[in-house]
C-alpha cells in the first residue's frame, strides 16, 4: 500500500513465519504466495543482488471456509484486521496490518487479477507456500509487470526443474493445461516469459544462470505452443488481440 517502506526479506519472512506457526495452531490451510515465498524457494539467486528485489508486504492465500481461524492467526501474530476492505471484499481478500508499517495480503480460494487462477485443492502440495508451478503461475498471469515480477519469475525458473510430476518442482504438464484451455492467460504468460528472456542480463543474472533460465523458457513455451488447444482456445484466438483478453487489476478491487 502507498507511504508503505521496504522491507528486508528476512524481516518479512520472520513475520510471515509467525503468521503460518499460528495458523498451523488453529487450524486451516493457509500458505505463502508472492515475492517473499519464491525467495523462500530460491537458494540461488544467479547473482543478482538481494538488494535489487524490495519487499513491502507479504501474500498469503487459503481457503475461504476457513477465514474466521485466519483473523484469529493473524491477530496472534500482531497483526490488525482492516475493518473497512475485509468487509467490503473480504470474501476474496484481506488485509491486516502490523504496527510496524507493513502490511498482509490474504487471498481466498483463487487470485483474480489480470486472468483467474483457481487454488481450491492446491493449497497442501508442499509446506509453507504455494506450489512453485503455482507460484510461477501467479506471475505469468500478470500483464503490467515490473521488475520484480521478472525476477521473481527468473528465480522460480533457475531453482526449479521443469517436470512431469512433482510438486516441489515446476510441472510442465499443469502449467500447459491451463494455457491450452485459456488463449487469453496463454497469451499473457507468453509475453511474460518473453519479456524475462529478454532482460534477464538486464536484472542482473550471470551469464551461466541466465543460460539455464533461457533455455528453461524455451522448454516451456515450446511446450505452451504444442499442447492441443480446447475449441473455446481456437475461438478466441480467432478474436485474436483486438479485444482485450485480461482485466486491469484496479478494476477488481
Amino acid at each position: 500500500m502507498s507511504g508503505e517502506e521496504a522491507r528486508s526479506f528476512e524481516e518479512l519472512a520472520a513475520r510471515a513465519d509467525g503468521v503460518l506457526g499460528a495458523a498451523a495452531e488453529i487450524g486451516g490451510a493457509l500458505r505463502l504466495m508472492g515475492g517473499v515465498a519464491v525467495r523462500m524457494l530460491a537458494p540461488d539467486l544467479g547473482g543478482i543482488d538481494p538488494a535489487n528485489r524490495a519487499y513491502h508486504d507479504i501474500d498469503f492465500v487459503g481457503r475461504l471456509h476457513d477465514v474466521r481461524a485466519f483473523d484469529a492467526a493473524f491477530i496472534a501474530a500482531g497483526f490488525e484486521p482492516d475493518r473497512e476492505i475485509n468487509t467490503q471484499f473480504g470474501t476474496v481478500r484481506r488485509v491486516y496490518h502490523h504496527p510496524d508499517g507493513f502490511h498482509a495480503d490474504l487471498f481466498l480460494d483463487r487470485l483474480e487479477f489480470c486472468h483467474t487462477i483457481e487454488l481450491n485443492g492446491r493449497l497442501n502440495l508442499v509446506p509453507r507456500t504455494l506450489s512453485p508451478s503455482d507460484l510461477l503461475l501467479a506471475k505469468l498471469q500478470i500483464v503490467e509487470r515490473n521488475e520484480k515480477d521478472l525476477i521473481d519469475a527468473a528465480w522460480l525458473l533457475l531453482n526449479h526443474a521443469l517436470v512431469e510430476s512433482d510438486p516441489n518442482q515446476l510441472e510442465v504438464p499443469y502449467l500447459v493445461g491451463l494455457t491450452s484451455g485459456d488463449w487469453g492467460l496463454f497469451t499473457t504468460a507468453n509475453d511474460f516469459l518473453a519479456d524475462v528472456a529478454a532482460r534477464l542480463r538486464s536484472i542482473g543474472l550471470d551469464a551461466e544462470p541466465a543460460a539455464r533460465v533461457a533455455a528453461s523458457i524455451e522448454r516451456l513455451t515450446t511446450a505452451m505452443a504444442s499442447a492441443p488447444k480446447s475449441m473455446r482456445w481456437r475461438a478466441r484466438e480467432r478474436v485474436g488481440r483486438r479485444v482485450k483478453w485480461y482485466r486491469n487489476v484496479e478494476e477488481i478491487l
